[in-house]
């Protein structure tokens, strides 16, 4: 069998193999959360399920995928790759492809793990906006946190569910002020600040709510603007890091004496690992000069 088709099978057995660990993840977890009554049989627990740490790496990504379907897509990459990269160029590609699968999701999410966070903080607006038109109808503040939670998004809708929940055997104060210090960001912090405030010496819950909607749109809108000015240097950071990768992948691929020098000798092995931890770390250097804090 040719190279081509060796990758070939490789890449699609494990494309296969994350789709099924995938879906008897998914269907797991909907059976635990109740949202389905049928469990596959076999599935009593998924193997190799995503370990703790790692979960809460992905919450923080707020990808919208289960933890086990990257989990296994993780496992897949680091199994299927570097035997690949074995077979086609020897030790030396097998290598860099098994450092590679190990350091770019770490790398990602240094660069993306305030994205749940960011859309907390971007929905909030909304969210306060739809408590107060409850209010404004008659509803109770523990009624208009769960019919806030009904159309909030993402995980703000989980927390304003939750609080809505924990209203009913602890108080709304106290449920929200858990949520605050559960989710410890500028915005919940200013939104249950409100909130409890009204709760508690009455008057206009109402057009106090909007009030704290405005302002925390105002900040988000100002934050957009800082971002939109950082973009230029956020692209040419991303060019400068990802420039070295390519040109090497291109005359890897058009001179076999380079990719000869670089895959198969020790020298070349140590200039090609230097020089990806040296890119490794400017990419990350420059995401930390282009980072906005809110």
């Amino acid at each position: 069998m040719t190279t081509a088709g060796l990758l070939s099978a490789g890449l699609v057995a494990a494309t296969l193999f994350v789709v099924h660990r995938g879906r008897r993840a998914v269907a797991l977890a909907h059976a635990r959360r109740g949202l389905v009554a049928y469990r596959p049989p076999g599935t009593e627990r998924v193997v190799l399920p995503a370990p703790h740490r790692v979960r809460a790496a992905l919450d923080e990504l707020d990808l919208g995928v289960h933890h086990d379907i990257v989990w296994h897509a993780w496992i897949a990459a680091a199994a299927v790759l570097p035997a690949l990269g074995l077979l086609c160029a020897g030790a030396g590609l097998a290598v860099l492809l098994l450092v590679t699968v190990g350091v770019a999701p770490f790398l990602a999410w240094r660069a993306n793990r305030g994205r749940r966070d960011a859309r907390v903080e971007a929905a909030l607006p909304l969210a306060l906006e739809a408590v107060a038109r409850s209010l404004r109808s008659g509803a109770g503040l523990r009624g208009a946190v769960a019919e806030a939670a009904a159309s909030a998004p993402g995980v703000l809708a989980v927390d304003l569910a939750r609080s809505a929940r924990a209203a009913e055997a602890v108080g709304v104060v106290d449920a929200l002020e858990r949520w605050g210090r559960r989710r410890p960001l500028p915005g919940v912090r200013l939104a249950v600040a409100a909130l409890c405030l009204g709760a508690e010496t009455g008057g206009a819950q109402a057009r106090a709510i909007d009030g704290v909607a405005a302002t925390l749109r105002q900040r988000l809108a100002i934050a957009a603007e800082a971002r939109s000015l950082a973009s230029q240097a956020r692209a040419s950071a991303a060019v400068i890091a990802l420039a070295p990768i390519g040109f090497c992948g291109l005359a890897s691929t058009t001179d076999q004496r380079v990719g000869a020098f670089l895959f198969r000798s020790g020298a070349g092995l140590a200039v090609l690992t230097a020089g990806l931890l040296l890119d490794a770390v400017g990419a990350l250097w420059m995401a930390r000069l282009t980072r906005i804090t809110p």
